[in-house]
């Protein structure tokens, strides 16, 4: 086997298998991989940057002769062709809706945790991978932190401090709501997800939407449905009390909120939406 000059790096090859097709060196961004003018095998170049562990060159070798730390067992072959069809694209994406209406049941952890198995993949500056998730599972708790949000809302109120966010017009309405027992903050969802990060994951915000992203568009494939809720996150990120009750780990920020659930209800139409604005630069 040809490993790295590098003890512990990443990656390595197999000379064996190799067939010095030179597609590894060719879709490494920071040439990592280089191929070797005298032996014709691709090798860890010694003046390249740290590689970041992104898997192009593991993922587009024909033969699997590269081979990443951690992957092993971890990988499989893609089929020839991914039997996906425009038509399945276009109704998963026009389907889905933001949903504030639930069943009164939980969803099973392994389902949750099929979908997070799912959405690691999504990409990540760099392949930083910056983003973890919280999942808070009972729902008494979700409810909890509805309630603090609540009690952060009507402190606003009382200072007369509406100004100072864009929704800030719609607390009371929101408050007073609540305590009709009319829930607009969790709307009854069983569970509620948030992704965080370290204060210095610069690329986190940028991240976690991606993944947020992926696992919404998903969701629905698991006979789920879900709802980003922004409030949640403004109320964590102005509210200690609020983000004392997400309970996330010590010196990390929450990055995006969703609720998730089995749907009450179902849509029956796709509700029109404006076309697409682009400009082509010819």
């Amino acid at each position: 086997m040809k490993t790295s000059p590098e003890k512990d790096h990443p990656i390595s090859i197999q000379e064996g298998i190799c067939i010095s097709c030179g597609v590894c060196s060719t879709v490494c961004m920071f040439s990592v991989i280089i191929m070797n003018e005298e032996t014709g095998f691709p090798v860890i170049s010694p003046h390249a940057p740290p590689c970041n562990r992104c898997g192009h060159c593991v993922a587009y070798c024909p033969v699997s002769a590269l081979h990443m730390q951690g992957d092993e067992g971890n990988t499989s072959s893609l089929p020839d062709r991914v039997m996906i069809t425009q038509k399945d694209i276009r109704d998963l994406v026009l389907s889905r809706r933001s949903v504030r209406q639930y069943q009164k049941k939980k969803v099973p952890r392994e389902v949750l945790e099929n979908l997070f198995d799912i959405v690691r993949y999504a990409p990540s500056a760099m392949n930083l991978q910056t983003v973890s998730w919280q999942v808070i599972y009972e729902t008494e708790d979700v409810r909890t932190i509805g309630s603090t949000i609540i009690s952060w809302m009507s402190r606003i109120i009382d200072e007369q401090r509406l100004q100072e966010f864009v929704i800030g017009s719609s607390f009371p309405y929101i408050t007073h709501e609540w305590k009709k027992g009319r829930d607009l903050i969790t709307h009854g969802a069983p569970h509620l997800l948030i992704t965080y990060a370290r204060p210095e994951g610069y690329t986190a915000a940028t991240d976690a939407i991606i993944a947020t992203s992926y696992l919404d568009l998903i969701a629905p494939v698991f006979h789920l449905g879900t709802c980003w809720a922004g409030l949640i996150r403004l109320a964590a990120e102005r509210s200690p009390e609020v983000l004392a009750a997400m309970d996330l780990p010590l010196d990390t920020l929450p990055q995006t909120a969703l609720l998730i659930g089995y749907p009450a209800l179902r849509p029956y139409t796709i509700p029109y939406r404006k076309p697409a604005f682009v400009r082509w630069e010819v």
